[in-house]
């Protein structure tokens, strides 16, 4: 079975000796280190090549935006999970908008962290509920009105498979749900990121919750 490394950033030990607990009691999962600072995460993040980063907001030497920046223009697959106290709007947008693939806030379960990776590593993007309400409010986007009319235009299936993606099933679980393969699954949420003219799950959910289309 491959084991997916996760690098964790986080400056409080008592929050990084939870996750660091969490990531390593699920199987699939195997812990590449933990850092406390931006400079260390960044540092780590090139060395290690992990394929999760779950990454902080505020660190003492910076943003953990910053970190996510790095990881969305590294040439390997790595996704970045925000596990951060701060659910302000600006924090929030700029994170999903540097490459964020999920954002929990450190108030909820955080012994449920390492199935919150499984999903992400599933294609799932692990949001917390206060997060994704306070998203949809802020979110704005200044396209063409003819990049906007296209974005309207899911079909009953692509909307299908984008409810079933914010409700936390993995592509795998939607494709037994509608009889499809997860091929198929993953080939209707490319034409999904497309239409909504994203990269992420996440931000599907959220553009297509602000237009009225879920």
């Amino acid at each position: 079975m491959t084991s997916h490394a996760v690098l964790i950033i986080e400056d409080r030990p008592e929050i990084a000796t939870r996750l660091s607990r969490a990531v390593e009691a699920t199987a699939r999962l195997s812990l590449a280190g933990v850092v406390g600072t931006l400079d260390q995460g960044v540092e780590k993040l090139f060395a290690l090549k992990p394929r999760v980063m779950l990454v902080d907001i505020g660190l003492p030497d910076g943003s953990g935006v910053d970190a996510i920046r790095a990881a969305a223009e590294a040439d390997w697959v790595v996704d970045s999970l925000v596990i951060s106290i701060f659910g302000d709007e600006a924090r929030v947008v700029e994170a999903i908008q540097a490459g964020a693939r999920g954002y929990i806030l450190k108030g909820g379960d955080l012994d449920q962290v390492g199935a919150d990776v499984l999903s992400l590593l599933d294609g799932g993007s692990p949001i917390s509920p206060a997060i994704a309400r306070h998203v949809l409010n802020l979110l704005t986007t200044d396209l063409p009105e003819s990049a906007a009319l296209e974005q309207d235009i899911l079909t009953a299936r692509e909307a299908e498979i984008l409810r079933a993606i914010s409700r936390g099933y993995k592509r795998r679980e939607i494709g037994e749900q509608l009889g499809i393969s997860a091929g198929t699954v993953g080939n209707h949420i490319t034409s999904i990121y497309r239409k909504l003219k994203v990269n992420t799950n996440m931000q599907a959910v959220v553009q297509a919750t602000r237009k009225g289309l879920l």
